[in-house]
């Protein structure tokens, strides 16, 4: 039977400080690694991200939320509209421990769904018939949110732990601590890069350095006394954060993963 997944990566990453799906994770950002798992298994990849969301180059098809702020119940009625095969395994963008064995041991049981583990069905480690993308909707229209409510239009099975392999497959990691004690694991000795320019630079050696990786807070910290690079819960409004020459960090909370450049600099002034 032909089958499809879907990463939903249009959520706000409000915990992380940074979008989830650039995530550095063994070598790539963590879209991609979760891509690539899933095209072991499945016949087409889609990936729902936001309106203007910037994502990773993946293999796979990239569609966009019809309308912001649903959640990801309407993450998954745009993913089953325009997957192809008739069932979709459905994961978020932050599964590094996935595994094609979970993923096709799911598919396996040929209908709707999901594993529940200590009486949590796992709602975004779950299988959906492409033809719910209906249905979807009008459980959307009547104000209901929830995928759990999806899965039970369609008559999903629930499946116990002790019928799946690999149950490290639905962990992932919400917050800045999670994914860097998940980094360090994988990857001890993990380093970032540094460069300062500017005023920064003024009181600190501006050449390029290896730091140990961290949140952005922890390795700013370790600049040089006297520099003002974060101010309560955010960066200084005299200086700007680049991350790897692509979007700006604001949040000192942001976890900076493995091989990842940080360049800071002088704000840009405002007129």
């Amino acid at each position: 039977m032909p089958s499809s997944a879907i990463v939903l990566c249009g959520g706000q990453s409000s915990r992380m400080g940074r979008a989830k799906a650039w995530l550095p994770w063994r070598g790539r950002p963590v879209l991609a690694h979760v891509v690539r798992v899933l095209r072991e298994v499945v016949d087409d990849v889609v990936v729902v991200a936001a309106g203007d969301q910037d994502v990773p180059a993946v293999e796979a098809r990239i569609v966009r939320d019809r309308e912001p702020g649903l959640g990801p119940l309407a993450g998954i009625a745009v993913g089953l509209a325009h997957a192809e095969g008739k069932l979709a395994y459905v994961t978020a963008t932050d599964a590094p421990h996935l595994t094609a064995a979970f993923v096709r041991s799911l598919l396996g049981f040929g209908s709707a769904a999901a594993p529940e583990i200590d009486g949590i069905v796992q709602t975004l480690s779950a299988v959906y018939p492409t033809d719910a993308a209906v249905t979807a909707d009008a459980v959307l229209a009547a104000g209901r949110r929830r995928p759990l409510d999806l899965l039970g239009a369609v008559d999903f099975r629930r499946v116990a732990a002790d019928e799946l392999p690999d149950l490290q497959s639905i962990l992932g990691f919400n917050t800045p601590d999670a994914y860097l004690a998940a980094v360090r694991r994988a990857e001890p000795g993990a380093e970032a890069v540094l460069e300062l320019a500017g005023r920064a630079a003024e009181v600190a050696d501006p050449r390029l350095r290896k730091v140990p990786v961290g949140s952005l807070a922890a390795i700013l910290a370790e600049v040089a006394e006297g520099v003002e690079l974060v101010e309560g819960d955010r960066v200084a409004k005299a200086f700007a954060i680049t991350l790897d020459r692509r979007c700006r960090l604001r949040d000192p909370r942001a976890p900076v993963g493995p091989g990842e450049h940080l360049l800071v600099h002088d704000a840009p002034v405002e007129v």
